[in-house]
């Protein structure tokens, strides 16, 4: 399924990320994304309350196990990043105020050079050099929506699928509203691509990071893909 995104997201991009790289350069994507820790993600577990939080009602929470969190500037906007004590990503975010006082209210320390990997490889894919990550992931999360984030990082660069056709694929017909609420609770943005869903009409549909950002991310996938190279026929 291919989907042409409408222009949402309004923001000037800095300009290393329009710089073209060289389609002679890239190297083919492997058939799913590289993880460590011999799975995609580790076992499941709800998300900590800090102290602080359970004395000031209900407030956010922070990552169960996250060692720190970093800041990486990104063409689609700041993003948060957190990792656990191996360094896995347990989560990614755009929403940067809601995660700094998520952060604050948890005691995580901040460590931008911790999440340098993760920077690397999201300059590269902004620059239109890397089509899929290479990085350990440890979100938490059921086993149903261990399966479904698997599932969104089969989804090809560039390529789009609905809810409906991503619970067929996952041999659950008829499950489009379970695999639509897993979806949104991916809390790993971009990198496990919960943006490539669409609704069963091709249209844009509920996105955590917002619709602007949805629409902006695959707008900017389908201009860098190679016709030929990454879509489904001639993917190496």
């Amino acid at each position: 399924m291919k989907y042409s995104a409408p222009d949402l997201f309004d923001a000037p991009a800095p300009e290393h990320a329009t710089q073209a790289a060289d389609p002679a350069s890239h190297q083919p994507p492997p058939a799913a994304p590289l993880f460590a820790q011999g799975g995609l993600w580790s076992d499941t577990a709800p998300l900590a309350r800090s102290p602080a939080a359970d004395a000031a009602g209900p407030v956010l929470q922070a990552p169960l196990h996250a060692a720190c969190h970093g800041v990486v500037d990104t063409r689609f906007g700041p993003a948060m990043v957190w990792l656990d004590l191996q360094g896995r990503l347990l989560r990614l975010d755009f929403h940067l105020e809601q995660e700094l006082q998520r952060a604050q209210l948890s005691g995580s320390r901040r460590d931008d050079a911790a999440v340098a990997e993760v920077a690397r490889q999201l300059h590269e894919y902004e620059r239109g050099e890397r089509r899929s990550f290479d990085l350990p992931l440890a979100a938490r999360g059921t086993a149903f929506q261990q399966q479904v984030w698997a599932a969104l990082c089969c989804i090809p660069y560039g390529e789009t699928m609905s809810y409906g056709e991503l619970a067929l694929a996952l041999g659950k017909p008829g499950g489009a509203r379970a695999v639509g609420r897993a979806n949104a609770t991916n809390p790993i943005a971009l990198i496990v691509p919960c943006h490539r869903v669409l609704g069963a009409d091709g249209s844009l549909t509920g996105y955590a990071g917002g619709l602007p950002l949805k629409s902006a991310l695959l707008r900017f996938e389908q201009e860098n893909t190679v016709p030929g190279l990454f879509g489904a026929a001639g993917r190496v």
